[in-house]
């Protein structure tokens, strides 16, 4: 496979560049779900879109933790050679989605192509991954719009409207990716995964369950912030209360675990296997031995960062679909169901759930000395995965 070197000239941040680090962040999930607020994408940034391919057979293998591995992978690919400069991202579970501006593009895709290429050699999985213009999903009739949505400290999560997104997917999904699937010469010599980790075990259901939701509304009469309002109003309080991060459920794995296993073939491609090894090993005790202790070792302060981390979730989220997964009583959550079918009946939503004992976290770690870091959030057994094809599901039967 012919490969370009992956060094790319310095190039200084243009308007463009600018877009969304200049966005303000909104600390209201009820604007964001209301679809208001948010910015149309300058036309020559590029969708950096990807996927497991066959994650539904993965997941019947029961390896869903490997599909949100290589989904956040995507991510963070994409994130490291985009060297600081703030870009918009969503996670999928199975894949990922990053939004760049043109002083990026040949950077991210080298990246991101060269995971591609190395995804089944660490993983064991493919991956698909293709970078389509703004400006090609406009013409056909779609947009990216985005906004900011605040988490603690300076972190936020970028959210979209518009329906790009969907179409981006479409289009990476089809056998030639409708053209935009990155090429074979498109991959870069080096791969970076640095700050991508999953050292919590699965987050055990405080309630009952954990609940994974997908909702897309389609009629005029009910939208995403009125459909999480109704949600609220059947748990008796607001949403964030039900987020699947507690105290009660933070657990560390052990060093010798799968979970360490999938980041040391993260940080395979910078450190070599035995440097991942002792820096995965010697880390991962120091953080059991600060979380013992609840004191702060080096920049790990065990205190302080269970309260952010627990504050940095992306438990909900909106792309044009309200995404979220939250802990819950078996009661509500068959009354939320409940609520869904008789929306769906009325023609106001399509929807897709999928129930679990624990929800998966994954990890990225930008700068824990600035407090810098967001958490992945899926149901166990591909629960966003599992979610996504009933809402298919029902959206043909709809058509058909």
């Amino acid at each position: 496979m012919a490969q370009q070197h992956d060094t790319f000239p310095a190039m200084s941040a243009t308007t463009s560049d600018l877009f969304y680090s200049s966005l303000p962040p909104t600390p209201d999930f009820d604007i964001v779900a209301s679809g208001s607020g948010f910015a149309p994408v300058p036309d020559d940034w590029t969708v950096m879109v990807s996927d497991v391919t066959d994650s539904t057979g993965a997941i019947e293998r029961g390896e869903y933790k490997s599909v949100n591995m290589v989904g956040a992978a995507s991510i963070v690919s994409v994130l490291n050679a985009c060297d600081g400069m703030p870009v918009p991202f969503m996670f999928g579970g199975d894949g990922g989605v990053v939004v760049v501006p043109p002083s990026l593009t040949r950077a991210a895709s080298s990246r991101l192509a060269a995971l591609r290429d190395r995804s089944h050699d660490l993983f064991s999985l493919n991956l698909r991954a293709a970078a389509i213009p703004i400006a090609d999903l406009r013409r056909s009739g779609s947009d990216v719009l985005v906004q900011k949505f605040s988490l603690a400290g300076s972190n936020s999560l970028a959210m979209f409207a518009g329906g790009g997104l969907a179409l981006a997917d479409d289009w990476l999904k089809q056998p030639d990716g409708n053209g935009y699937h990155l090429a074979e010469d498109t991959a870069g010599r080096s791969l970076d995964l640095t700050g991508l980790s999953c050292r919590w075990q699965p987050l055990a259901s405080q309630r009952g369950i954990m609940l994974t939701i997908i909702v897309q509304c389609t009629g005029s009469r009910l939208n995403p912030a009125q459909t999480g309002r109704a949600f609220e109003r059947i748990l008796g309080a607001p949403i964030g209360e039900f987020a699947p991060v507690q105290d009660a459920n933070l657990h560390l794995e052990t060093p010798g675990s799968r979970a360490f296993g999938l980041e040391r073939a993260a940080l395979r491609s910078t450190l070599g296997r035995y440097g991942s090894w002792a820096w995965t090993t010697f880390t991962g005790l120091a953080q059991r031995l600060a979380e013992g202790r609840q004191t702060a070792i080096g920049s790990y302060d065990a205190a302080g960062y269970r309260q952010e981390l627990k504050a940095n979730t992306d438990f909900r989220k909106f792309d044009g679909m309200l995404r979220m997964v939250i802990d819950v009583t078996r009661q509500q959550a068959a009354e939320i169901e409940d609520y869904l079918n008789r929306a769906a009946i009325n023609g106001d939503v399509v929807f897709g759930t999928s129930v679990s004992d624990t929800a998966l976290m994954t990890c990225l770690l930008f700068d824990l000395d600035s407090s810098l870091h967001v958490h992945f959030i899926d149901g166990a057994d591909g629960g966003y995965t599992r979610a996504a094809r009933k809402l298919k599901a029902s959206l043909a039967r709809q058509k058909g």
